[in-house]
């Protein structure tokens, strides 16, 4: 009796301690996010003074301000984002659908050269992509951008969709051969609609990645007009100084896109990860 006692009492202990772990770690996380939301509203002098203070006056003026000057470059970005995810998911489907349905020769050591290249460093990278897009005469226009893009980020797609589509039943594809159906209106029909959680998480993967970038558009673009979100973001610190309440307010207003794009999708995006990971 005193054993049930004692285990009771160490299993409580563990799950308490567990959960304790866990919202220490949730706070972790959203504290970043609660402060930028806190520094939005207030004036650059209070937050430099006296950071974790409540404002006594809600500073509007930052948002107004930080929105006139980030809606073009929020659409810029989501434009960009669009054109380059819609060429990445058609390379990821019929590259996965290849590698996952076909054999032909030399399939694994191509599919090994795709891991390869995964392995390399963005930053590695920089230098010869940069000297393509020069030789391509394509420096300062929204090609810079895309096609680099979509070349780069459809590895992790292919990976994904090769594990998916090669888990796939054959009696289905084998069902629709021998009704006469060609390989294409099998990959239409059959493969591509049971896809779109595999597809939905590659987009909001490269959407995240795309919108995000820094380094690159900064190297490739050119021209106020054509400037991405994070070009401009960081420049609102040049209006009259550091204004770190202009600037969070321009983070909180850039951020809103990704969440909502990204919430509409969760349930999709976490289905495409577990699928992708356990199918492969």
């Amino acid at each position: 009796m005193s054993e049930f006692f004692c285990d009771k009492r160490r299993i409580t202990f563990e799950y308490w301690a567990s959960r304790g772990l866990i919202l220490v770690l949730l706070l972790i996380t959203f504290l970043p996010f609660l402060l930028m939301l806190l520094m939005s509203v207030k004036e650059s002098i209070i937050i430099s003074t006296d950071l974790w203070s409540i404002p006594k006056r809600i500073v509007w003026e930052n948002y107004t301000i930080a929105f006139f000057v980030l809606i073009r470059p929020i659409c810029n970005s989501l434009f960009i984002s669009a054109v380059s995810i819609i060429g990445i998911l058609i390379f990821t489907a019929l590259s996965g659908y290849a590698f996952g349905r076909f054999e032909f020769k030399g399939k694994e050591v191509l599919f090994l050269m795709f891991i390869g290249v995964m392995m390399v460093p963005n930053l590695l990278m920089m230098v010869p992509q940069f000297m393509v897009i020069n030789k391509l005469h394509l420096m300062g226009s929204y090609f810079a951008l895309i096609l680099p893009y979509i070349a780069g980020l459809q590895l992790f797609g292919v990976l994904l969709a090769r594990s998916f589509f090669s888990s796939l039943p054959e009696e289905m594809f084998e069902a629709a051969r021998m009704e006469g159906a060609k390989e294409l209106f099998i990959f239409l029909r059959i493969a591509l609609p049971v896809s779109w959680p595999i597809l939905i998480t590659v987009a909001i993967t490269s959407l995240i990645a795309i919108y995000n970038d820094y380094v690159w558009p900064m190297l490739t673009l050119s021209g106020e007009t054509k400037k991405t979100f994070s070009q401009i973001v960081v420049s609102l610190t040049a209006y009259g100084g550091v204004d770190y309440g202009m600037m969070t307010a321009g983070y909180v207003i850039g951020s809103i896109p990704l969440i909502l794009i990204t919430r509409s999708c969760l349930k999709y995006y976490l289905g495409g990860l577990l699928e992708g990971a356990v199918k492969g």
